[in-house]
């Protein structure tokens, strides 16, 4: 019986040991990463997707993100149903419309789409805009409705396995996973002396069940906010985006602590500034990062001065079977501390 129990402990050290080799070997391997990208034809993305005489270039309307070398292959841009695809029309604006109840008389019987939106302005959400920031590809999100009439553009994207890499987006429950994109504002609303300019631009991270971990944006006259809930006040950071400047942000989450950090990039000055800590904690803990939502205000600016610009973004995930020998080890350790 010693011999035996002998024998069960080497055995347990040996298995520890084969574990922790390789779930170094795994969490040194390079992490999943691949992109939202520069939203440039080889990623999904058009910027004449004609339907009659009209062009039904909003995200919302056709299988945008999910086509291209770099979304899985297959042809597009191919019309389909109003929110059908990665990316959707969630607020009462967007996709041309200044209403929801506008949109779905519009896109009825879709596709095909009518050969001209009946009251279409610009409120939309388009790929393969110029100008880009390493190409001539960019996303443009524009909302021209007039001013506390009609509320903000919103539009959700669901993240798929082109954009981490490989794993499914809401099978990553543990570990790090960050999130970069660039972002070039329209110019400045003025405000009046002394008070806070209104939001502008507003960014969600997501789980799949819709938690909103976290929200950074940028007011109207550009100065930097974030938030670690879904609603109450900004934090204001008194650092200001260059309008039509290529700035960026990167934000690193921990899944298994359920805590997050902002950073900021000045392309003026080409220097990173951290905006809220290592360790802040998540408004609401996440599952996963599986979507993001996209919201610009109404009123903003008019013109092609009202546009915003974003491009380049990236996902970034623990490498595939990081997450599962971090449980082989710990399901190694519990036995061995049974024996």
């Amino acid at each position: 019986m010693k011999t035996s129990g002998t024998l069960g402990i080497v055995s347990a050290r040996g298995i520890l040991t084969g574990l922790t080799l390789a779930l170094t070997a795994g969490l040194a391997a390079s992490p999943a990463s691949a992109g939202l990208g520069s939203f440039a034809p080889s990623d999904g993305y058009n910027i004449f997707v004609p339907s009659g005489t009209y062009n039904w270039s909003d995200v919302s309307y056709y299988n945008s993100g999910a086509y291209g070398p770099n979304s899985g292959g297959g042809s597009g841009p191919t019309l389909t149903l109003p929110d059908a695809g990665l990316w959707s029309v969630t607020g009462q604006v967007g996709g041309y419309f200044t209403s929801s109840a506008a949109r779905a008389v519009g896109t009825a019987g879709a596709p095909a789409y009518t050969s001209t939106p009946p009251g279409a302005v610009p409120v939309y959400l388009v790929g393969d805009h110029g100008p880009g920031r390493t190409d001539n590809s960019s996303l443009a999100f524009r909302n021209d409705t007039v001013l506390g009439s009609t509320g903000a553009a919103v539009y959700d994207y669901s993240l798929d396995i082109y954009d981490t890499g490989g794993p499914v987006p809401s099978s990553v429950t543990s570990g790090p996973v960050s999130f970069d994109l660039y972002f070039a504002t329209s110019p400045i609303n003025s405000n009046p002396p002394g008070t806070r300019a209104g939001d502008r631009f507003t960014q969600s991270l997501m789980d799949s069940s819709g938690n909103i971990g976290m929200q950074w944006g940028y007011a109207r006259d550009n100065e930097m906010l974030w938030r670690a809930n879904a609603s109450g006040p900004w934090n204001f950071t008194g650092i200001y985006a260059n309008a039509a400047q290529w700035d960026g942000i990167k934000v690193d989450i921990d899944l298994t602590a359920d805590t997050f950090a902002l950073n900021y990039y000045d392309v003026v000055n080409n220097t990173w500034t951290n905006l809220a800590p290592a360790g802040t904690a998540l408004g609401v803990p996440m599952n996963n990062f599986a979507a993001l939502r996209w919201q610009l205000e109404d009123g903003t600016n008019g013109g092609v001065g009202g546009k915003n610009f974003f491009d380049d973004a990236k996902v970034t995930v623990p490498a595939p079977g990081a997450a599962a020998l971090l449980g082989l080890g710990a399901l190694a350790m519990g036995r061995r501390r049974r024996a």
